[in-house]
């Protein structure tokens, strides 16, 4: 129990992490539509695919494993028992789903948008409407993923509260 705050610190930090996610993704791409058929265009869904990959990386990892440890770590903890802390039963049962979607939707369709962008980004030639639509399933994944991780992070600062 000695590494237990330290844990629940990194916790919070990967949390935070992965929060950010939330709120870049919509910056970008609202700079992303803003910049449409430009030049810059596909520099901006390479920076979307790249930062949100690299937060989404660390944070899921960082949650996913201090949160195992934290869980095998408590006693008062468990996995998916639903008798005393149905709070961590909800986050665990989210965080499955939100494997699950980064897993079958998330990574396929961010590669092939990778692919429909090409090799060479400062070219001028435009993103085929297959690259849009990767594109868009990838905002709609993305963004049900955030909701998500939202609502795990409200069960967290929220369960002593309601409880």
């Amino acid at each position: 129990m000695e590494y237990y705050p330290t844990l629940i610190t990194l916790h919070i930090i990967f949390a935070g992490i992965w929060l950010v996610n939330f709120f870049a993704h919509f910056i970008l791409k609202k700079l992303i539509s803003q910049n449409k058929q430009k030049t810059g265009e596909k520099k901006l869904i390479s920076l979307y695919l790249t930062f949100t990959n690299f937060l989404g990386m660390i944070g899921s990892v960082g949650i996913l494993l201090t949160g195992i440890l934290l869980t095998a770590m408590n006693p008062g903890y468990g996995f998916f028992e639903m008798t005393a802390n149905h709070w961590l039963v909800s986050k665990q049962i989210i965080m499955i789903v939100i494997l699950l979607v980064i897993f079958t939707a998330v990574i396929p369709k961010a590669k092939k948008l990778r692919a429909a962008l090409g090799e060479d980004l400062e070219s001028s030639a435009q993103i085929s409407a297959q690259g849009y639509e990767y594109l868009n399933k990838l905002y709609k994944f993305s963004t049900i993923i955030n909701s998500l991780v939202l609502l795990n992070f409200l069960f967290a600062i929220t369960h002593r509260f309601i409880g």
